[in-house]
């Protein structure tokens, strides 16, 4: 990415239920994204390992839900006069930075920070929560199917394939035959001399 001499660090203020969508695009490419949308907030993921880092940031955030009002204040996000609702896009890869806390000002009501790049969301409420949790857990799911293997992972994949081949132990049948063949066979006992001979005195 080119430095442009300045750094956009946006906040994402949410009360209630979102808005939600979360879309694969061109799946198996090379060109391979997913895109989660929360209300007026875009992000692109192009890899799997930042999908479920994403993901791991909002489960940690989650953890905090009793300790979040079940409904926040709404005039928190009422419109602004003059101002249209603005938007913010960002595309991620290569794990940024992520993180999720919880929050307790004095004399007002708890709030959760969950930071994604340069993307901060103030998560406010029971309702906002929930909607952004499920949104990136959507997107880790779809991960595994959307974006292609890494050479690293065909190449760990094959190897586990062989190892599982040269290591796997043998079906219920193919050990009973080996034990059956490798057990001796049991000598009949010849019959002692005395007992023959009582026999033939009978």
């Amino acid at each position: 990415m080119s430095v442009s001499g300045q750094a956009i660090k946006v906040v994402v203020s949410l009360v209630g239920p979102q808005d939600v969508a979360v879309v694969a695009h061109r799946a198996g490419t090379d060109g391979a994204a997913i895109s989660v949308r929360i209300g007026g907030s875009l992000i692109y993921i192009h890899d799997a390992r930042t999908a479920s880092s994403f993901h791991r940031a909002w489960q940690s955030g989650a953890q905090c839900a009793r300790s979040l009002p079940v409904q926040a204040d709404p005039t928190r996000v009422m419109p602004v006069s003059g101002v249209a609702e603005p938007a913010v896009m960002m595309e991620a890869a290569d794990s940024p930075p992520v993180g999720a806390r919880l929050e307790r000002p004095a004399g007002r009501p708890n709030c959760l920070w969950v930071t994604l790049g340069r993307i901060g969301f103030d998560v406010r409420d029971h309702g906002a929560l929930r909607t952004a949790v499920a949104a990136f857990r959507r997107a880790d799911q779809l991960a595994a199917t959307v974006f292609p293997p890494t050479p690293d992972q065909r190449a760990l994949d094959a190897a586990a394939h062989t190892a599982g081949r040269l290591f796997a132990t043998p079906g219920p049948a193919s050990r009973r035959s080996t034990t059956t063949a490798a057990r001796p066979a049991t000598a009949r006992r010849p019959v002692p001399a005395l007992r023959q001979a009582a026999g033939r005195m009978e």
